[in-house]
């Protein structure tokens, strides 16, 4: 199972654009769960600009989205 996070980060005009992080491939059996983690910096850098507003992310398992929520910059 390939385990990836995408973060729709709000650009400067308005729109949303998304960015995937790859984070593991499992093998889960049956039945059984794991937790997977990943730590997103804010910091600004010369690469990319955070904007104000709601940044939604997805967990994307094996192709498919699963909305986690979203997080406010002001």
């Amino acid at each position: 199972m390939l385990a990836d996070l995408k973060v729709h980060y709000v650009k400067a005009h308005g729109g949303a654009a998304p960015k995937v992080f790859k984070l593991q491939t499992l093998d889960i059996p049956p039945g059984a769960t794991v937790a997977v983690g990943k730590t997103l910096s804010l910091q600004q850098m010369t690469t990319r600009t955070h904007y104000p507003g709601a940044h939604q992310v997805e967990l994307v398992l094996n192709g498919r989205p699963q909305p986690l929520g979203q997080f406010q910059l002001s």
